[in-house]
């Protein structure tokens, strides 16, 4: 009898490490939740204007499940590549924060023209779309901050994969005002490197920066290496807190132990808010 009430103890003790761990890791997020747009307020997303499926743009969010109105919380948002998706990708955001108490939001990618003609059959952001990205992201932030209003500017981050990455890009070299106010921290991966510029100017200048880049062969890898790598030594020769990293065995995508780097890098100087 007492054999086997030591084996189920043992069972019970290995259960719990394994199969507890994950209920509880998994209910560290609510169900997400999103907020839409109509035509009226915001021009077609990438998504729409590329594939000519209308689809409205929404802002996909989701908080903690201890979310209460009486804390502050870190914003993470995660823009996506190719064509955005008219919602963005919000199960990579929350991937990304993992278990940290942060409230996550995902957002679709605009451009203001399409040039078929262009590489990538016009789809890749340029600084040409900084207007329309800009005055977008302004509105639908705007209106998720009066939902939830209680974020810590100062600690929150935003991250960019592939065009997504460049949108990122383009709205930090433009020294957008209402991004960088809102904005301290700010993840690229494995595009986008190109478009930083002027980041040792006074609204850039205390950001954080990483950029993030795979090592797998494929076309353009060597120059986006040699890119970031570049650029993370020009900025910071003038001070600026920037770092580029190599992503082993990692090719143009946003592996899991990619998402749990950025949030490792994210929240590394961020204790529990009170």
């Amino acid at each position: 009898m007492k054999i086997r009430l030591a084996v189920f103890s043992l069972g019970f003790f290995l259960w719990s490490n394994t199969g507890i761990s994950q209920v509880i890791a998994k209910k560290t997020w609510g169900d997400p939740q999103q907020i839409g747009f109509t035509v009226q307020e915001l021009p077609p997303n990438l998504f729409s204007d590329f594939t000519g499926k209308m689809k409205a743009s929404v802002l996909q969010y989701c908080l903690p499940t201890n979310y209460s109105l009486v804390r502050n919380y870190s914003l993470l948002i995660y823009v996506p590549g190719f064509h955005g998706h008219p919602g963005g990708n919000i199960k990579n955001a929350m991937d990304i924060a993992n278990n940290h108490e942060c409230v996550v939001v995902s957002l679709p990618l605009f451009k203001a023209k399409i040039d078929r003609n262009e590489p990538g059959a016009g789809i890749i952001i340029s600084f040409a779309d900084y207007s329309v990205l800009a005055s977008s992201y302004k509105i639908m932030l705007e209106k998720f901050f009066k939902i939830i209003p209680n974020i810590n500017s100062q600690k929150s981050a935003m991250v960019g994969f592939s065009n997504g990455a460049i949108a990122i890009a383009v709205l930090v070299s433009s020294h957008d005002e209402y991004i960088l106010k809102n904005f301290q921290s700010f993840c690229l991966v494995d595009q986008g490197m190109f478009h930083l510029t002027d980041l040792h100017k006074t609204p850039t200048k205390d950001r954080r920066f990483l950029l993030l880049v795979g090592d797998k062969e494929d076309v353009g890898r060597d120059l986006k290496i040699r890119g970031a790598k570049l650029v993370q030594d020009a900025y910071q020769l003038v001070g600026c807190n920037i770092e580029s990293r190599i992503l082993q065995d990692t090719g143009h995508e946003l592996t899991q132990s990619c998402k749990r780097e950025i949030g490792a890098w994210i929240f590394e100087d961020h204790k529990p808010q009170e």
